[in-house]
């Protein structure tokens, strides 16, 4: 029965960082990142998340971000027949 307490305690905490972070109190830190232009929402969406399922979304960006940078290297062997200089296109990271 404790630890049914305390998931409860943990998602009353979780709401009410939620309710901070999405109506935040005038003048806080907070309202003052909204008005800076950070979308709170997204900090939301990601505390909604597992740590693994953070993890897992962290890993498919970095994926993307590798199949981009490939794309672009091979545009410019593609382009130039040769890399230019400060271009590395095999670099060790490539499989």
């Amino acid at each position: 029965m404790p630890r049914l307490l305390n998931c409860r305690k943990l998602i009353a905490m979780r709401r009410s960082v939620e309710e901070k972070l999405l109506n935040p109190r005038p003048g806080s830190e907070i309202a003052a990142a909204k008005e800076f232009g950070i979308d709170l929402t997204l900090v939301v969406s990601q505390l909604r998340l597992t740590p693994q399922e953070r993890l897992d979304s962290l890993q498919s960006q970095m994926e993307f971000v590798a199949e981009l940078d490939k794309a672009r290297k091979l545009r410019i062997l593609q382009k130039d027949g040769k890399p230019k200089t400060g271009d590395h296109v095999l670099d060790r990271t490539q499989s």
